[in-house]
């Protein structure tokens, strides 16, 4: 069987862009906290949300950082990509049962190394901008011909 592969860094170029829009559930929310061990009482307890300057219950940041790897892996460049580096900025929150946008757009692409270096945003169904990021993957590099 041959495997499928995203595209290579030949295959690459600067203003690629992907998208990917999800709405956070209550089972998101609970799955990640449970896989991750993260159980801060702001995402999973309303209770406890209420009484924050939030006023109710908010996503786990890197829940909402995830999404990025879900571009990365899965459209641009896609299957068999590896992310070597990310960096988030937090800039608003993300609630329970929000519609979140995530962009990704290659900003360089380093063919020599393998490399290529992108920027990513995500903005919620007001059009406010919750979380920016930058880093470098490197693509999947394409398998040996077979004859």
């Amino acid at each position: 069987m041959k495997a499928r592969i995203g595209k290579t860094v030949d295959q690459l170029k600067v203003g690629d862009k992907a998208y990917f829009a999800k709405t956070l559930t209550e089972s998101d929310m609970m799955l990640f906290a449970g896989i991750t061990g993260d159980l801060n009482q702001l995402p999973i307890n309303e209770e406890f949300a209420k009484r924050t300057h939030f006023g109710k219950r908010i996503a786990h940041g890197m829940l909402t950082a995830g999404f990025i790897s879900t571009i990365l892996g899965m459209k641009l460049p896609g299957f068999g990509t590896a992310i070597n580096r990310m960096n988030v900025r937090f800039t608003a929150p993300v609630f329970l049962g929000d519609t979140i946008e995530i962009c990704v757009e290659l900003t360089e692409i380093h063919a020599a190394q393998n490399r290529a270096e992108f920027k990513a945003s995500v903005m919620n169904q007001h059009g406010q901008t919750v979380l920016e990021g930058s880093g470098e993957v490197s693509p999947p590099v394409a398998p040996p011909v077979e004859e």
